[in-house]
């Protein structure tokens, strides 16, 4: 069986129990991991990877306490995976899991092929995206993305996986769902499967919180970004026809 960690603050009970709850009702056992509170002092030595100038140059903003906490616990799961050289599956504690399908997928890791690395198990949450079957097991069909899922709140990973996820991780600047949505830049394809096995549950709210702008953006910050943006889109475009095209030749 795939070893399920659940990421969770000890001072979040609620989201504990309740996370507990839902997985026990599966029948399916876990082992919470304590996450990086990125507000406590001294601060997590992880947090030194943090480039604040990259962050303002790169995404024109600063990274907060939150999100930086959830980055170090991410990373460390990431090593953890590499550690015990065998898949896992990551879920943050304000999941709400879809039995039928979250069982299901379970149940069809075995016949997952190798070169599938890392799958979101969540609904994709750009506005605009395209999405096409890649693999089929017995219940759950793979697809992958043209966009990443712009969230974290639950996946399956490979070592293979999380070692690239970890190799191109040295300096952060940029919120760790965004960064795993890289996958030009990673190397680890963007693949989700194509009926979500979990979501969000909304009587939770985030616990990682958002840095308050205290200053506006001047003209060329602004500027900046944009190009970053659009060097982003191109590069990742690109990336799509290469798969695309290497799988037809498949």
């Amino acid at each position: 069986m795939t070893k399920i960690f659940v990421i969770n603050l000890e001072s979040s009970v609620e989201r504990r129990k309740n996370i507990s709850h839902q997985l026990d009702e599966l029948s399916l056992s876990f082992e919470f991991f304590s996450a990086i509170d990125g507000r406590m002092s001294p601060p997590h030595p992880l947090l030194k990877r943090y480039n604040d100038d990259l962050s303002q140059t790169y995404r024109a903003k600063t990274l907060s306490a939150g999100q930086l906490g959830c980055y170090a616990s991410h990373f460390l799961l990431w090593e953890k995976c590499v550690e015990l050289n065998q898949p896992i599956i990551i879920i943050e504690d304000d999941a709400l899991i879809f039995k039928e399908t979250f069982i299901n997928f379970i149940q069809d890791i075995p016949e997952l092929p190798n070169h599938i690395e890392c799958i979101r198990l969540f609904k994709n949450k750009r506005r605009k995206y395209r999405s096409y079957s890649i693999f089929e097991c017995s219940s759950t069909r793979i697809h992958k993305f043209t966009k990443g899922h712009m969230s974290a709140t639950g996946y399956f990973l490979t070592p293979s996986g999380a070692k690239k996820l970890l190799n191109n991780s040295n300096e952060w600047y940029m919120a760790v769902d965004i960064y795993m949505d890289r996958f030009w830049i990673n190397d680890v394809e963007c693949y989700g499967t194509a009926t979500p096995c979990l979501t969000n549950d909304p009587k939770f709210e985030s616990d990682i919180g958002y840095e308050k702008r205290t200053t506006t953006r001047n003209l060329f910050k602004k500027c900046k970004r944009e190009w970053f943006n659009l060097n982003e889109s191109i590069r990742r475009h690109i990336h799509n026809l290469k798969f695309k095209f290497s799988m037809k030749k498949q």
